[in-house]
């Protein structure tokens, strides 16, 4: 008889994925403020959350009313997920490799903090126009590279997007409906966050680890928005939501609202 695998008490933390009660407090503002935004579109509707973490998110979706199913490639996560929010449903599978059994099986995809991370960003795109029926919407978030204006200062991304480039590739297969701004800086802000990633950059090479210089320039001191493991939307501050850009205003993160064609 085979033995079901053992579950870590929490997936490896490396600063980058969301944990509740671990990571820093306005990191986990970032991303919950997504998932709140997104729910709007997705309450009544069959929902693809693909990279879905730890699974908060998904679950979230699930509790306002979407039949939500979390795609992610590492097993512990999903074992943990599963264990986590055992009314929520989860599969291990690959961004890249979205599962031919669920062509035009979802309304909404959800995808946040994903496609800087897959080294094949088509792929995956394809992937998601694949699994979405006609008039499904897909609603997608990615950090900005107008930010920092030079690519490499996070060794966990592979392809970072200006916001043009962004808008330009995800409106080759899909009709943006809508794009919103996440975390707003100020313009001036990018002489100041582009040393440090170029900083980041050469302290890797050299084998150097982190000073925590960008960590202390980014905190913001806030409340966690979580109860326990569960994500509390009362407790995102409005500050973290995706918003309209305002002019001479840089945001950290850009959202995409974009809709597959009616055939």
């Amino acid at each position: 008889m085979s033995s079901t695998p053992a579950v870590d008490a929490r997936p490896d933390f490396t600063g980058e994925r969301a944990v509740p009660e671990v990571s820093l407090a306005s990191f986990l503002q970032e991303h919950a403020a997504r998932y709140v935004f997104g729910a709007r579109y997705c309450a009544g509707y069959s929902v693809l959350d693909v990279a879905s973490g730890t699974g908060y998110g998904t679950d979230y979706l699930r509790r306002k009313g979407a039949n939500a199913v979390g795609l992610e490639i590492d097993g512990n996560s999903v074992r943990i997920s599963q264990n986590t929010y055992p009314e929520s449903a989860y599969r291990q599978g690959n961004a890249e490799e979205i599962p031919l059994e669920w062509n035009e099986q979802f309304d909404r995809v959800v995808s946040f903090e994903t496609i800087e991370h897959i080294s094949d960003p088509n792929r995956f795109l394809e992937g998601v126009y694949r699994c979405l029926r006609p008039g499904g919407l897909f609603i997608c978030s990615t950090p900005n590279k107008n930010l920092c204006l030079f690519e490499g200062g996070n060794r966990f991304h592979l392809k970072e997007f200006y916001r043009g480039e962004f808008l330009r590739f995800i409106g080759s297969r899909f009709r943006i409906l809508d794009s919103f701004g996440q975390s707003l800086h100020p313009w001036w802000h990018v002489f100041l966050l582009t040393p440090i990633a170029l900083a980041a950059k050469l302290r890797r090479l050299a084998g150097i680890e982190s000073l925590g210089i960008g960590r202390a320039v980014t905190r913001k001191t806030c409340p966690a928005p979580f109860n326990q493991s569960h994500l509390q939307e009362e407790l995102v501050l409005p500050e973290f939501l995706p918003c309209a850009i305002p002019a001479r205003t840089i945001p950290t993160f850009m959202i995409v609202v974009a809709q597959k064609a009616i055939d």
